[in-house]
């Protein structure tokens, strides 16, 4: 057994200063095997000793990943400065205090470099250190930390060729957060970016292949009166409240979601009619998207001083209300009634989900309605917050060809 290198190369540190005989056998026996390192708990001077014992066969090391304090993980980090052509993940993760990396971290070579996570960790070394197989990167920097140059970030990230996946969380206001160009980001799939001043990124970026946007905070100034433009009538005082924008796509539909505490509005694009993403929508002045949207979901504390119009919306083949306002959801509810000149608003409308708290007549008299017209809606999805009113159930499944209840 001790004469097979490859039984030898995971290493795992539950109490280091205890660890150094045990290191130095691993380290022996797997001769010149690629080895992972994982996890690394740096949380006093005594557990860098056994770290120093690794620092000369970086060289060889596949995956680290490192926890502690500051002041370890800080130390720690300025033995980073060989080349390491077999490194491809790396995580660290500095707890009760930032770290910053110095400039010739990893001796400004790591090729191989796969996935990257950084919790309170600055990665200053992002411009002058090439990461060709960088996949996946992740950065988190806490409350009070020392704003950081996502400009800069950016440009570095327009670098990585194969770059699909970014998660950024910071709780400050990054620094130099205009681009002065265009970025494009090939292959990226998945951006994740909780930071402050937003909008002042995802206008700059192209992203033809992004699967999944989330992002958080403000979008800062002049950004959300851009974007409640695009938003229907209301839409200044609904992106108001919200706090979060996530944009999904997968193989059915495309969807754009604006949410906050008390305020939800989403919309979906089916691929079949969807010819443009939805991030295009709201930063290319010359696209109203409205007419092409085939689900819809409100919700919300909202007024109907704030009405969406719902006419807008000529495709709709879905409709979802939260009713966390009933007389908001009443007077959506009614736009659409038939017109007394027999127009059918959306006549596309084919199932209505409808979360509930309320009375179920406006939704009721909306279904007589449209039958009566000629326009029976296939399904009608209830899902009850709480209370029931069994009578009306029954009378609505004599309007709807079927009718799912949860509860």
């Amino acid at each position: 057994m001790t004469s097979s290198p490859s039984l030898w190369t995971r290493f795992q540190f539950r109490m280091p200063k205890h660890d150094v005989d045990r290191t130095l056998t691993y380290l022996q026996r797997s001769r010149s095997a690629p080895i992972d390192i994982g996890v690394l708990s740096l949380h006093s001077p005594q557990d860098l000793e056994v770290f120093k014992y690794l620092i000369p066969h970086i060289t060889r090391t596949r995956s680290l990943i490192v926890h502690g304090h500051h002041a370890e993980v800080r130390a720690a980090s300025l033995l980073f400065c060989t080349p390491s052509p077999t490194l491809q993940l790396l995580e660290i993760n500095s707890t009760r205090g930032s770290v910053r990396l110095p400039d010739d971290f990893l001796g400004q070579q790591a090729p191989s470099l796969s996935s990257v996570s950084f919790t309170g960790v600055y990665p200053a070394f992002w411009s002058t250190l090439p990461l060709p197989s960088l996949i996946e990167f992740k950065l988190s920097l806490p409350e009070s930390a020392d704003p950081f140059h996502v400009g800069a970030l950016f440009h570095f990230f327009s670098g990585c060729p194969w770059l699909q996946k970014i998660y950024i969380n910071s709780k400050e206001t990054p620094q130099d957060v205009t681009l002065d160009q265009v970025i494009s980001l090939e292959s990226l799939v998945e951006l994740d970016y909780a930071c402050n001043l937003v909008g002042r990124i995802i206008p700059y970026l192209r992203l033809p292949r992004l699967k999944r946007l989330h992002v958080s905070s403000s979008f800062g100034s002049g950004q959300a009166q851009k974007l409640a433009d695009f938003l229907p009538h209301g839409g200044h005082v609904l992106l108001a409240e919200a706090t979060k924008m996530l944009y999904y796509s997968d193989e059915q539909s495309q969807e754009v979601r604006f949410y906050g505490d008390e305020t939800l509005l989403s919309y979906t694009a089916f691929r079949t009619t969807a010819d443009r993403s939805p991030i295009d929508w709201f930063f290319d002045e010359t696209c109203i998207p409205f007419g092409r949207i085939e689900k819809l979901i409100v919700g919300g504390s909202v007024t109907v001083d704030s009405p969406i119009n719902i006419l807008d919306f000529k495709n709709l083949r879905i409709f979802q209300m939260i009713q966390w306002n009933t007389s908001f959801a009443e007077g959506l509810l009614r736009s659409l009634h038939p017109h007394p000149g027999g127009e059918i608003p959306c006549q596309s409308l084919r199932e209505i989900q409808y979360t509930y708290r309320g009375s179920l007549r406006p939704l009721v008299n909306l279904v007589k309605e449209r039958k009566r017209a000629g326009h029976q809606l296939r399904l009608v999805s209830l899902s009850i917050i709480h209370g029931s009113e069994e009578d009306l159930v029954e009378e609505l499944k004599e309007h709807v060809y079927e009718v799912l209840i949860t509860t």
